[in-house]
Parts: C-alpha cells; structure tokens; sequence
C-alpha cells in the first residue's frame, strides 16, 4: 500500500471515529480526492449529441463523436429508426488522476422523420463530426378505387 493512501486512510479513519466523518464528506477540497478513481458516468444528455436539419429535398443530421474514429463508429436504419453505436476506450494504459470523459459502449436511437433505405444515406466524418445526408423522397397520394 502506498504510504500517501495509507496516511489518508488513518485520517479518514480518524475522522470517523471523532464524528468529524460527515463533516468531511461534504467538504469541497476532498471531492477531487473522493472522485479520483471512479470512473466517469454516462452522460445525462443523450450521447452523442445530434441535430437535425430539413427541408423540402433533404434531410442532414450532424452527429457530435469527439476523439472517436470512423471504425469505432456504426451505423443501422430500419425504416426511420437511425441507430448510432460505438465503442471509445481511454487514449493512454495508465492510471487516470482526473477522468471527465466517458469511455465504453453507447447506443442511440433517432427517430427519422421518414422510412429510409441505407444505400440512399451518405455518411462523412470529418473533425470529430459525423455528416449523415439522404434526399426525401415524395411520395405522392394515389386515389384508392372502392369495389
């Protein structure tokens, strides 16, 4: 054990028995000691991030992915569900001090506003962006004959 940690382990131990435990677990100055190795939770908001534009021709979704690559990235439709998932991991194999960013799996799921096929959906990703684009298509009312 290190001599540090085990130092804090007495004061905390200390603290404890003292009464002064509950004092010290709200104290500010001893959060970043506390959170130190926990490791960071999932967003709140959903992740990524995305939004979307529309107009009468097309759709485009702009899909925030920081620090990922392309091939950590993976993308489904089924008809107007778009399913972005991925997996990040942690850039270095050394013990974090400080871990504000999110590494493993996600998943979310995007309503479209219409069915689309996937051969008619374009994806680019430039700069920590994912671009995904695909044309409307009209679909035009026909007249249903009753027998």
């Amino acid at each position: 054990m290190d001599i540090d940690k085990f130092k804090q382990w007495m004061e905390f131990a200390q603290n404890y028995q003292t009464g002064e435990f509950w004092n010290s677990v709200f104290d500010p100055s001893k959060a970043e000691l506390m959170n130190r190795d926990l490791p960071a939770k999932q967003p709140k908001q959903p992740f990524p991030p995305v939004d979307m534009f529309i107009d009468e021709s097309r759709v485009i979704l702009v899909i925030e992915l920081p620090g990922f690559t392309k091939e950590e990235v993976h993308l489904l439709v089924s008809g107007n569900t778009l399913t972005i998932q991925g997996t990040s991991s942690a850039p270095f194999e050394m013990q974090h001090t400080m871990k504000e960013r999110y590494y493993g799996e996600f998943k979310r799921t995007i309503q479209l506003p219409e069915p689309v096929e996937s051969r008619n959906v374009s994806a680019r990703f430039h700069n920590g962006l994912l671009f995904l684009s695909y044309f409307r298509v009209k679909i035009q009312e026909e007249r249903v004959f009753i027998e």
